[in-house]
């Protein structure tokens, strides 16, 4: 069987493309699996792929195209010619540009939509665009509406969660959740003693450290000796700085920024806290799991509550940006070094479920039945 997964580009180091590598080398066992990128531009992948993994960029240099809509037509133009020329039994698309025009493009390959983001993105991401609420809501709307549109003409839809499952099959027929694995090698929780938490993500308004950063400087005021440690690089980053340092919490709050090896850093720490508004799933809590910490989230509509089973390997607090009950869920964990271990032996268990193998047999699964359907 050949697949293709297709995306702008791969030389982002970002979740998707991460799951677009891990996928495509997993499958690459099986079938035959080809990754095809548009504006790659001579940048190199960031993520490897393995050498049984054909990899094709379409050449595309948005420069010479000074309208959206040419860059567009000049995608859906050569990427037709490479799977009329190539041909595939399914091509995925990773929900790019290619994802309004895919299934125009008449190869004979079954087309499936692979959604990495939560269903209500566009809601959330809109408040970036205008501080206005009406516009803000006017602007989500339309942008989801669009997305249901193009996703509607789809053999198959993968999202990441059972909560976004279960709202998209009342617009798309066939929706599939498959999980994100686990892509780490876990490393063991070194001391259950040690007092130093980990919170790891791009450093933007949807990961909500600043709501976090404001919770821990609830927490030291009674667990001064804890240090909390916020992974990633971003955006916000001189912002978060400041208001820590607003806040007193020097030496108390770190940024360490992009770290190569989370599961040694993982394995150092003894709490692992995400304060994302919202998420498309929530990888890290996962991984984190995988190295035995017990978890600390707000409970946003998608991703937390199908990895923490709330009282039991960690907490889910609720509403999402409340920040004294984020400080107090902490605190629960801070203060029991035995809940720690306890939780963090749960959240373990629980990891076992994002396994890669049960993962890529999930793939296997759907790429056989879309194989045999009419």
């Amino acid at each position: 069987m050949k697949i293709a997964f297709i995306i702008e580009s791969s030389w982002n180091g970002g979740g998707m493309e991460r799951m677009l590598s891990f996928t495509a080398n997993a499958l690459s066992d099986k079938y035959d699996v080809s990754v095809v990128t548009a504006f790659n531009e001579d940048r190199p992948d960031h993520f490897a792929f393995a050498a049984g993994v054909h990899r094709h960029d379409l050449g595309i240099k948005r420069g010479d195209f000074p309208k959206p809509a040419e860059i567009k037509e000049e995608y859906r133009k050569r990427l037709s010619e490479w799977l009329t020329a190539n041909r595939q039994d399914t091509a995925v698309s990773l929900g790019s540009l290619e994802m309004f025009f895919l299934p125009d493009i008449k190869d004979g390959s079954k087309k499936i939509f692979w959604f990495h983001f939560a269903w209500n993105y566009d809601m959330m991401c809109a408040h970036s665009i205008t501080p206005l609420k009406i516009a803000n809501t006017l602007i989500g709307c339309l942008k989801r509406l669009r997305r249901i549109r193009a996703a509607r003409r789809y053999d198959a839809m993968v999202v990441l969660t059972e909560h976004d499952r279960a709202t998209w099959q009342h617009y798309v027929r066939n929706v599939t959740c498959i999980h994100n694995p686990v892509t780490i090698t876990p490393l063991p929780v070194e001391d259950y003693s040690a007092e130093r938490a980990v919170a790891v993500g791009r450093l933007d308004w949807q990961k909500g450290f600043d709501i976090l950063i404001k919770a821990w400087s609830i927490v030291a005021r009674k667990y001064p000796d804890w240090q909390l440690d916020i992974c990633g690089d971003g955006p916000e980053r001189e912002k978060l700085e400041q208001l820590a340092a607003a806040l007193h919490l020097s030496g108390k709050v770190s940024f360490p920024g992009n770290i190569s090896n989370m599961a040694g850093a993982y394995s150092k720490h003894s709490l692992m806290i995400m304060s994302s508004r919202y998420e498309g799933f929530g990888l890290v809590l996962v991984e984190a799991a995988a190295c035995g910490l017990p978890l600390v989230a707000f409970d946003c509509e998608q991703g937390p509550s199908e990895i923490i089973n709330s009282g039991q390997n960690g907490f889910l607090v609720s509403p999402a940006g409340d920040t004294d009950k984020l400080a107090e869920a902490i605190m629960q964990l801070t203060a029991d070094e035995d809940k720690r271990r306890q939780m963090g032996t749960a959240a373990k268990e629980m990891a076992e479920e994002f396994e890669p193998d049960k993962i890529t047999r999930q793939w296997y699964d759907l790429f056989e039945h879309i194989a045999t359907e009419k």
